[in-house]
């Protein structure tokens, strides 16, 4: 309900004898009773609602209404809902001895609502009367005529709320109505035969009902729909603004919220002194840092900023002209571009707006609509700059059409700027043998997923329908804090309640999902084993100094490994001194190699493999005899396994194809005679899925023909050669 309208409801509730009978165990009428009519007035009260209601009792020892009618009292005139009136209800309405004639109580309503909506500045828009009874107490008919007749004119709805009425859309069907159990969880009052007051009561009720459009609703049907609380309901504002589409183009559009992220309440610091509550107010005030700590008064303090050693003070005339100048209200067409260009990760912020063209506007509808079914039947967006006021910053976001049989329009969704963006760089599962999903897996997996499908959880009279629709579906934690909150209000002395059934409802899978998923469920537990993993040792401060100097004697090599292992990184002395490695070192090109692909800011393999290529070619020219063959091998080696880690394959190979040509120029085949010992050839297919390198091919690799080394020179020629430097000397 809009915040303008404003409806005045009575509540005509039975206090009679037959309202206090129940057998023993269960909830009588009357008790059922009061404890929906609480939980409407607190759903009111949560709303903040400016409904105003009032509380009519017949069936009450004595009379206290305006027409002089038995057994009728006027309880409480309009007002709006509040606690003390929860509270009344709850603890001082009581069964009485005496009956009362419902047709007078709601003669005695309809004067209630007259007087209320008669004066000028009645501000009412609607008009209800509730009636709560079982139709046990004796009633004169003879008025029906007069009261239907007045309840039309006054455009007052009139609904029942009680026992199941025979051959109605609220009861059964005749005798097995009777006999059927209560589904309201015990709360209604139990089933029993009903009497020929109470069956004569309801043809007179349905009558009544029939000739105002009005409703009948059991106890049974009413008070699921009535547990739950609501939030206020708030009158949706347009937004207006011209969409500017270049220099000349605008159209007059309105923009309402259509999803909007809901926030609880925050909460308040009240000062309660005996029965009076006070707000505290919070003053801030601030002092020189002296002995008397002199207050500086507001007109005297300017904001400034440090810059090195001295503080540069900045005016608020100085702020204003640092700052951005805002364009103020305005809504910008950028350009356009295809709908499959928008990624589902890309659409953020906390609401969507919905805009139409601006009513009495022919113009406006007309371009309007030219503009939605252009984007609609090219499969396009339009991406717009987006400010709400003169004081909100510019956003950005996208209009997407939407075309409905009776209405056309176009959503509203933000996009994120560039710096809004985070690229996070992770490790491939596809190379990892060990997490590779076998056929019957999937298989599972993806029955799981389609058994899942909410779509079609549900059943009606329709057929399959949608399980948990946004709209239909309540926030658990909202609903619970309200239960809370009146619970406080009402019982301050008494512990937090447990969480109501119907909100636990609400925290459970979909019932209907859940049998359907437990075929899947069982096969996937039986593909999927779980295994314990080890515990990792915790690393304390005694265990990094231990690493650092290797104080037992275990190698440092060793140590600083199982620190890696535990904690993620070096913990030694030495580690911890090295800052940001930026470039594969000489010193120890592996760690280095390490530290930079493991950056995980930015992807940065190719450029620490283009180093880590360099260092193993300088190794190998640099080294004396075979002296650094095994540093350059560990580099290949590591390149290798990391290159096969993060699915870049083709990298590795293209280097390693470079590499047996350098060598052979360099006349270095001895190292490749080593690489091919240590089986470091390609990358194929079996081991990387983005290689192009199939198993035979990697195999010859290592195997052809050997480039013949350089023939050492006869032992006869050093003979040759020591002979002619004697003869010079």
């Amino acid at each position: 309900m809009g915040s303008k309208e404003k409806e005045a409801i009575v509540i005509v509730l039975d206090v009679g004898p037959s309202m206090n009978q129940a057998p023993p165990g269960n909830c009588t009428t009357l008790e059922t009773a009061r404890d929906v009519i609480t939980m409407i007035l607190q759903r009111k009260v949560f709303a903040e609602s400016k409904d105003e209601i009032a509380l009519i009792l017949f069936g009450t020892p004595g009379s206290a209404n305006k027409m002089d009618y038995d057994n009728i009292t006027v309880e409480r005139p309009f007002r709006l809902a509040d606690l003390d009136l929860i509270q009344h209800i709850r603890s001082n309405i009581q069964a009485s001895t005496e009956s009362g004639d419902f047709v007078d109580a709601l003669i005695v309503a309809m004067d209630l609502i007259h007087d209320a909506t008669s004066e000028k500045a009645s501000k009412f828009t609607k008009n209800r009367i509730i009636l709560f009874s079982d139709l046990g107490g004796e009633f004169a008919d003879d008025k029906l005529q007069n009261v239907t007749h007045s309840l039309k004119a006054m455009k007052t709805e009139v609904n029942m709320i009680g026992l199941p009425f025979d051959n109605t859309d609220g009861g059964g069907d005749g005798d097995d109505a009777r006999d059927q159990p209560s589904t309201s969880r015990g709360r209604g009052p139990p089933r029993k035969v009903k009497t020929p007051q109470q069956m004569a009561g309801e043809r007179l009720v349905m009558n009544i009902v029939e000739e105002v459009n009005g409703c009948i609703y059991s106890f049974d049907e009413v008070i699921p729909a009535v547990t739950m609380f609501e939030k206020r309901a708030v009158r949706p504002t347009p937004w207006k603004v011209n969409l500017e589409i270049g220099s000349e183009l605008k159209i007059p559009v309105s923009g309402y919220l259509k999803v909007k992220e809901a926030t609880a309440k925050s909460w308040k610091s009240t000062f309660q002194k005996g029965h009076r509550e006070f707000t505290p107010q919070t003053i801030r005030s601030k002092h020189l840092n002296d002995d008397e700590e002199t207050e500086v008064e507001k007109e005297d303090q300017v904001e400034g900023y440090r810059y090195g050693n001295d503080i540069i003070p900045i005016s608020e005339e100085d702020k204003k002209n640092m700052d951005y100048k805002k364009p103020g209200k305005v809504m910008q067409v950028l350009g356009f571009t295809k709908d499959s260009k928008i990624k589902k990760h890309q659409q953020i912020g906390n609401s969507v707006y919905i805009f139409y063209a601006q009513p009495d506007d022919q113009a406006a509808a007309m371009s309007f609509s030219a503009l939605v079914n252009a984007l609609y039947e090219t499969n396009s967006v339009a991406i717009v700059r987006r400010a709400y006021s003169g004081s909100s910053a510019p956003r950005i976001g996208f209009l997407a059409p939407h075309i409905k049989a009776n209405y056309e329009a176009l959503f509203y969704i933000e996009l994120p700027f560039a710096e809004d963006l985070r690229m996070y760089t992770f490790m491939s599962l596809d190379n990892n043998k060990r997490c590779q999903p076998s056929e019957e897996q999937l298989a599972a997996v993806d029955s799981l997923i389609d058994n899942m499908d909410l779509m079609t959880a549900e059943e009606d009279e329709d057929g399959d329908t949608e399980a948990l629709k946004p709209k239909n579906t309540l926030n658990p934690y909202t609903q619970r804090l309200c239960q809370c909150l009146m619970h406080r209000a009402l019982n301050p002395d008494d512990p937090i309640p447990g969480i109501e059934t119907a909100i636990a409802t609400y925290l459970q899978p979909c019932r209907a999902v859940a049998v359907q998923c437990e075929p899947d469920v069982e096969a996937m537990q039986k593909l999927f084993k779980l295994e314990k993993a080890k515990a990792k040792e915790n690393v304390t401060g005694d265990s990094i100094w231990k690493a650092s100097d290797g104080g037992d004697g275990e190698p440092a090599r060793k140590k600083a490994k199982v620190d890696d292992e535990v904690n993620g990184g070096d913990l030694s002395m030495a580690g911890m001194a090295i800052g940001v490695v930026t470039e594969v070192g000489t010193v120890d090109p592996v760690g280095d190699f390490k530290a930079i692909i493991s950056q995980k800011d930015e992807d940065r393999f190719k450029e620490a493999a283009g180093q880590m290529g360099k260092r193993i070619l300088q190794l190998v020219k640099e080294s004396f005899g075979s002296q650094l063959y095994g540093k350059a091998l560990d580099c290949l080696r590591v390149y290798r396994e990391q290159a096969i880690q993060l699915s870049e394959p083709e990298t590795f190979n293209a280097y390693l194809r470079k590499l047996k040509d350098e060598l052979k120029e360099l006349l270095k085949v001895d190292f490749w005679q080593d690489v091919t010992k240590d089986g470091l050839t390609l990358i194929d297919v079996t081991e990387a899925r983005d290689s192009k390198v199939s198993k035979d091919e990697a195999d010859k690799f290592i195997q052809e023909e050997e480039v013949p080394m350089e023939d050492e020179p006869a032992a006869a020629n050093e003979e040759e050669d020591a002979d002619d430097l004697l003869d010079m000397l």
